[in-house]
């Protein structure tokens, strides 16, 4: 067998099973996420919309789904997929390197996917997450530890944290604190990988809304 038929055939094997992959983490999330009829979800740097999509069918036609991304080419592409598979549940939001985009305690839930790792600005973007949530809200990030061989794709500007690609689930976490979350719990294998490490899946709320104060009595 020739040489590149390997990474070929791994290649078509991956595009062919991504839909039901997509499926099946988004079974996952929705349990993670506790997911209901009638919640508003957001997918930070929503890619090519799969999971957006399949959220979109589990919180139902009284729920919504906010897809965010940076370039207008892919916003379009989503879109124009979305309008394909009827999802009209949907909103293609766009997305700033220190700010979601999303409105003030929009979302019952959020999660992003492969994303975290290549925040330029995680600090403004992690305060802008707490904003974007109700009082409970929770916030799932599942990324990938850094490697030496990732290194060559990170994006430049980015912390020392990304400086190999990835980021340590403990640094995620650490930063998502600062910002004001609460930490719920680490899945430390949310999936494999073909190439690269394994996936975990960082789970962290927005604290409640606590009481207001009675005033004295006199």
């Amino acid at each position: 067998m020739p040489r590149a038929v390997g990474p070929i055939l791994v290649l078509a094997l991956a595009l062919f099973t991504a839909p039901a992959c997509a499926q099946s983490e988004a079974d996952r999330l929705a349990a993670l996420l506790a997911l209901e009829s009638g919640m508003t979800v957001a997918e930070i740097g929503a890619g090519d919309g799969d999971l957006a999509f399949a959220v979109a069918g589990r919180v139902g036609p009284g729920g919504r789904v906010y897809a965010t991304e940076l370039e207008a080419e892919q916003r379009e592409e989503i879109r124009s997929a979305a309008a394909r598979a009827g999802v009209a549940n949907l909103e293609v939001i766009e997305a700033e390197l220190a700010a979601t985009g999303l409105p003030a305690a929009c979302c019952d839930a959020v999660f992003m996917r492969h994303v975290y790792h290549h925040l330029t600005e995680p600090a403004a973007i992690d305060r802008d997450l707490l904003r974007a949530l109700e009082p409970g809200g929770l916030l799932v990030v599942v990324d990938f530890p850094p490697t030496w061989y990732l290194r060559l794709f990170t994006p430049e500007g980015v912390g020392k944290e990304r400086s190999r690609h990835g980021i340590e689930p403990e640094a995620a976490l650490q930063e998502l604190l600062a910002a004001g979350f609460e930490r719920v719990e680490l899945i430390e294998d949310w999936n494999e990988r073909w190439l690269g490490p394994d996936s975990y899946a960082l789970v962290v709320r927005k604290p409640a809304a606590t009481p207001a104060r009675r005033p004295a009595l006199p």
